[in-house]
């Protein structure tokens, strides 16, 4: 279980687009135009499941992923 949202393992942040890995390999991501956080749907697809969550900011996306995976993965 992550504790704390700066324990997210964040992979790529181009300003435009914010990917994480989860402690259990899962890639997630969020598109700062489209406002939108979610998982892959398998590893290496390129192919994202969007969250019900539309986060508007880096800030509210990060919470959205965090408590994700801690409800889903661990």
């Amino acid at each position: 279980m992550l504790t704390r949202v700066r324990d997210l393992d964040e992979r790529v942040n181009t300003g435009a687009v914010v990917e994480w890995q989860s402690p259990m390999g899962s890639r997630y991501r969020w598109e700062r135009r489209a406002r939108r956080a979610g998982v892959e749907s398998a590893p290496g697809s390129e192919r994202w499941l969007w969250l019900a969550a539309r986060p508007a900011d880096l800030r509210a996306a990060r919470r959205a992923v965090f408590e994700h995976i801690n409800s889903e993965e661990l």
